[in-house]
């Protein structure tokens, strides 16, 4: 009797001591889920064995899982394929100019001359590095793997880290059903992960604006003014912290009828800070407008054919390429709904910035590695302030207490709830869990044609592509002759093979790459040019290949240009000089020569097997005619 007069007076306490908090808390400080500030975490109020048996043990294990599954799944896509994934070459300028980086550095020396695009708004004068401090994290992988492996490792690493640093967001907040939310993330796009392989900074550029929108959700507002700095030197789409922080001091507005001044302040100095204290000022200014000029335009009114990321979706391609994203966002618009006249802050923030992000994707296909992580996290928090429930709840210490003397006697109903919705979770991930596999492997059956990103990754173009064209043109011939002279430039007929033809030969510099409105921004009659040149549109393009464009030696893909080769052949200005089943190379002659004609490229095997099938069916075609023919006419009645 003492032992249960004890108890309850020390529950009664624990109660006691719990309201008096609550009444010096301010509701509207705190969201469902999130410790009030300056409370201990439930391990330091608790044993070690509470704590593992507690909630919060749980959650930091989906966490742990959560970093192992990434990891696995990043690493395992990653090495589908030999090169450095994916869909372009951009990854080998990348890992190259880090390369380059650190030999300067590492020697004593200022950042290196950027001398390989001399035509183009990239020239050695006006070279800005944009993803700069992404290159210097790329460093430390080269300390220890050749360049290729390090681009790919570097890749599962920040990719990795990306992914986790979306569902950290939802760990920090507790919201409920971690496992659904981590399955929906890794199911959210095929193309979020696809481009997630690629060995550049938009993963970066995903772990800033989730570091930005917890400094913004904590009110950490002077920190926001580094993390700027940091995200200006990493990449140009910085301006999306900036805007981030706009939607948090609307909200702000709105609830609180006050003007909250210092997250504009801190990410505005931030940019500023970033953009002015930079090694590539003022250059940096230059390039960030002629990006803004050229690329921030309504529909698909490029003024230069630029690469298929920078087009735009169409309403199906959307609702096939991002169904969970785009049911994510169905669910937090229909959830979202403003209590007791304030905002549901979180929930809010991420209505607003994911709308403008899937407005961007009827814009640009460049953004399909941020909509669909972001999507998530807003159905995630308006499920968050739906379900929210605006009662008290007792403290895990005083429930302990008291349960033993409880009657926790649960209705028929209850019970059976509590059932249906545990069948709920629990199919949702079963679905989950077999999209994901259909994601991965593909389904090509039921009149279904979904390619699993195995299968697209695997499909790339090889890392040994080019590799023998560029060690020819590097090389000597038999009497130690340079077959190119060092410091020559190469005239590449199509601009995406810069970053391939960079990583394999610094030795010489290019036409144009990387991006084709660099030349065009340069020198717009020069571009023009270059186009006619390519098409096969100009018969004696020689002598302007090599002083308009200061080239004695053509590159082309082995699979493109062949009325451009044609015609420097034909002309009898040009002869090839290297070639294989991947690419040639063109010498441009000092004088017009004989005319010389294009081989004709060695028939496949699986061409001579159409060709024998198609002969077979043209006999068996012609035999049943003549069969026809050979019949005598029917008897008339």
């Amino acid at each position: 009797m003492i032992t249960f007069l004890f108890n309850i007076l020390r529950a009664r306490g624990l109660l006691h001591g719990f309201l008096l908090q609550m009444e010096e808390q301010n509701p509207n400080d705190t969201f469902a889920g999130e410790p009030a500030e300056g409370t201990l975490p439930e391990a330091a109020r608790t044993g070690w064995r509470e704590y593992l048996e507690s909630e919060d043990a749980t959650r930091m294990v989906y966490l742990v899982f959560a970093l192992a599954a990434s990891a696995m799944v990043m690493s395992f896509l990653q090495f589908r394929t030999d090169a450095i994934c994916c869909g372009d070459w951009d990854g080998y300028y990348h890992i190259r100019w880090s390369q380059l980086l650190w030999e300067s550095l590492s020697a004593g020396k200022w950042l290196p001359s950027f001398d390989w695009l001399p035509l183009t708004v990239l020239g050695p004068e006006q070279y800005n590095d944009h993803h700069f401090l992404f290159h210097l994290l790329q460093i430390p992988f080269l300390w220890f793997l050749e360049p290729v492996m390090a681009a790919k490792i570097g890749a599962v690493v920040f990719a990795t880290l990306a992914i986790v640093s979306v569902y950290w967001l939802l760990h920090r907040y507790k919201v409920d059903y971690p496992l659904i939310w981590f399955g929906a993330i890794m199911t959210c796009a095929n193309m979020f992960f696809y481009r997630m392989n690629m060995a550049k900074a938009p993963p970066l550029t995903i772990i800033f604006t989730i570091a930005g929108i917890y400094l913004l959700f904590e009110r950490k507002y002077v920190w926001l003014l580094p993390l700027m700095f940091a995200f200006v030197w990493t990449y140009s789409l910085f301006p999306l912290l900036f805007i981030a922080a706009m939607i948090w001091v609307a909200i702000l507005a709105f609830n609180e009828r006050r003007f909250e001044w210092r997250p504009l302040a801190y990410t505005g100095g931030g940019m500023i800070l970033g953009n002015i204290i930079n090694p590539y000022f003022p250059h940096n200014l230059t390039l960030f407008y002629e990006h803004f000029v050229t690329k921030f335009k309504v529909g698909s009114d490029f003024a230069v054919a630029v690469g298929g990321e920078w087009y735009p979706y169409t309403g199906m391609e959307l609702i096939t390429h991002f169904p969970v994203a785009l049911a994510a966002m169905l669910i937090g618009y229909v959830l979202w709904a403003p209590r007791n006249g304030k905002l549901p802050e979180k929930a809010t923030f991420f209505l607003v910035f994911v709308t403008i992000l899937l407005a961007a994707q009827f814009r640009s296909k460049r953004f399909a590695e941020y909509f669909p992580p972001f999507a998530i996290l807003f159905a995630a928090f308006s499920w968050q302030a739906f379900s929210f429930k605006q009662v008290v709840e007792l403290p895990s210490e005083f429930r302990r207490d008291i349960e033993p003397y409880l009657d926790a006697v649960r209705t028929r109903s209850e019970v059976l709830w509590d059932g249906i919705r545990k069948g709920f979770v629990w199919t949702l991930g079963a679905v989950l869990v077999i999209y994901f596999l259909v994601n991965m492997i593909g389904l090509q059956s039921i009149g279904i044609d979904h390619g699993g990103l195995m299968s697209t990754i695997k499909g790339n173009e090889a890392d040994e592509r080019y590799r023998r064209a560029m060690a020819w043109a590097t090389g000597v011939d038999e009497n130690g002759k340079e077959n190119i002279p060092a410091g020559d430039r190469i005239f590449n007929a199509n601009w995406d093979d810069f970053p391939k033809l960079f990583f394999l030969n610094t030795k010489h510099s290019y036409v144009y790459g990387l991006d084709p409105n660099y030349l065009y921004s340069k020198d717009a009659e020069l571009y023009i040019l270059l186009t006619e040149i390519t098409a096969g549109k100009v018969e004696d393009a020689g002598p302007m290949i090599r002083e308009r464009f200061g080239a004695r030696h053509v590159f082309v893909d082995a699979r493109e240009n062949e009325a451009m080769i044609a015609q420097l052949l034909d002309s009898g200005w040009g002869e090839i000089v290297y070639e294989d089943d991947e690419a040639r190379i063109i010498r441009i002659r000092e004088e017009k020569g004989v005319p010389t004609e294009l081989e004709d490229e060695p028939e496949t095997e699986e061409e001579k097997r159409l060709l024998d099938e198609e002969e077979r069916k043209l006999e068996a075609n012609a035999n049943a005619n003549a069969e026809i023919e050979d019949e005598p006419p029917a008897k008339a009645n």
